[in-house]
């Protein structure tokens, strides 16, 4: 006879990424760092690379975003539904 046993719980790599709060934390701080707000009005220097510091750091802060955003996707986020993980009953190959 066959038992069948519950399912146990994700691992946490599986998790979804709300539960995990410092993402959160990060994301905000990214925004928060590409937001030229902190820049003083009206002055363009100094430069980097002919653009000014802060579009330069904007840019890197975007970027950056992409790039954790992505991160996060791959890597914390079970897309899978567990009846998808679960092997198919009866060994039937299709």
């Amino acid at each position: 006879m066959e038992q069948r046993r519950s399912p146990s719980p994700p691992p946490a790599a599986e998790r979804e990424p709300i539960r995990s709060p410092w993402l959160f934390a990060v994301l905000l701080g990214l925004v928060l760092a590409g937001t030229p707000l902190w820049y003083p009005t009206g002055q363009i220097g100094p430069l980097v690379l002919g653009v000014p510091l802060w579009f330069a750091i904007s840019v890197l802060s975007t970027v950056a975003f992409a790039g954790f955003t992505s991160w996060i996707c791959l890597r914390h986020w079970n897309l899978a539904e567990p009846a998808e993980d679960a092997p198919v009953a009866g060994g039937e190959d299709q």
